[in-house]
């Protein structure tokens, strides 16, 4: 019984792994994120870390806004607006418990700058809800 115990710890370390792509920088000047509701899970831990490093947290999109013309050459244009700077989306599913009871799960947390457009990074990998939460303020500075 022991030895399973020792083998189940050692296969949970190595199955670990987080895959972070930055393709620009956080302007921390402008420390306002929409981010998805709810308080559970990795989505909550995120938020939680986010608002003690003073981050505003934004719930709701701005209001969606079509432009143009009407006429013989109707050109209309319909986008969203963001009442924040940056965007957060997480997914996350649970496979396992860690050793320190923290949930063991493979996830994807990407950032998007809402003025460009633009992802300014990706996180994604397999691991304990609590090393992913580190991960991603490290990722985030």
């Amino acid at each position: 019984m022991k030895r399973l115990f020792i083998f189940l710890i050692f296969v949970l370390a190595s199955c670990a792994s987080h895959d972070a792509v930055v393709y620009k920088s956080i302007d921390l000047s402008e420390k306002s994120i929409t981010v998805p509701i709810g308080s559970r899970g990795l989505k909550g831990g995120i938020k939680k870390a986010l608002a003690s490093e003073g981050w505003n947290l934004v719930v709701d999109k701005g209001p969606s806004v079509t432009q143009g013309s009407l006429g013989e050459d109707t050109n209309l244009s319909n986008y969203d607006t963001f009442n924040s700077r940056y965007r957060l989306l997480v997914t996350s599913a649970w496979i396992d418990v860690c050793l320190n009871l923290s949930p063991f799960i493979s996830y994807d947390v990407v950032v998007i700058d809402n003025s460009a457009g633009a992802e300014v990074f990706t996180l994604s990998g397999r691991g304990c809800e609590n090393d992913v939460i580190d991960k991603f303020m490290q990722a985030l500075k």
